[in-house]
């Protein structure tokens, strides 16, 4: 377990098109409609503020979902039949993959971050700061492990269209493009009943409440349990079948 940890940490770095999509697409949006709205505020929290943590957050959804390309690929390789003549546990890989796709999820986040700082002047203390940070962070989890599952459903040819759609549609609908508050109330019924409304409702919690929503986190962890269940099934069915 050990020496595969560490080579998935080695080849973290090689995923160079998903990490740089990840930071360059939250970034122009922020600019866009951070600056469109700056100065004003959504339930007295600075609008700039709260667009930050959305865009943050689906950067590192982003980030983590995208993973699933190199799952497909290694598959395509017979890479993943090579595995199972390992001492190395399905549960063991897939909480391996999961915990390294956590790894992608933290440079999207510093560098919106670091825009809505100097570029917007979003002002938080140090305490929201960490709480925002922690529950965006957190909160790409269940995507980490959906990323798996991507890899294990798709081709190598179509993993990337998939997960572009399914991030797309997540955010739309999860509420990190519009503000939440603004959108249709059908729109908002359906956004419940997606993990990117959890993890925005986590993360965007410290800047009108001064913590982290637990409720938020529960449920999250829920997607991630079933996403994760799902995964190792995967791998165990794709792997007896090889």
């Amino acid at each position: 377990m050990k020496t595969y940890l560490l080579m998935e940490l080695k080849r973290l770095p090689r995923n160079k098109r998903v990490l740089i999509f990840s930071m360059l697409m939250p970034a122009v949006l922020l600019l866009i409609f951070g600056g469109l709205n700056k100065g004003q505020d959504l339930d007295g929290v600075d609008t700039s503020a709260y667009l930050m943590v959305s865009l943050g957050v689906f950067g590192s959804m982003t980030s983590v979902m995208g993973r699933g390309g190199s799952i497909a690929v290694e598959r395509g390789i017979g890479w993943n039949r090579q595995l199972r003549l390992t001492p190395l546990r399905p549960s063991r890989y897939v909480a391996i993959k999961v915990a390294t796709s956590l790894l992608m999820a933290i440079p999207p986040l510093v560098v919106v971050y670091l825009l809505g700082a100097l570029a917007l002047g979003v002002h938080l203390s140090a305490t929201t700061w960490l709480l925002v940070f922690v529950g965006s962070w957190l909160g790409a989890l269940p995507f980490a492990a959906l990323g798996v599952v991507i890899g294990y459903v798709a081709t190598p040819d179509s993993v990337q269209q998939i997960s572009a759609l399914l991030y797309m549609l997540l955010a739309a609908f999860g509420g990190l493009w519009v503000p939440i508050e603004v959108m249709p109330r059908l729109m908002r019924d359906i956004a419940e009943f997606t993990p990117a409304y959890w993890v925005g409702q986590l993360a965007r919690n410290p800047l009108f409440h001064g913590s982290l929503d637990m409720r938020g986190l529960l449920v999250l962890l829920a997607w991630a349990v079933g996403l994760g269940f799902v995964a190792l099934r995967r791998f165990g069915a794709d792997t007896a079948r090889a």
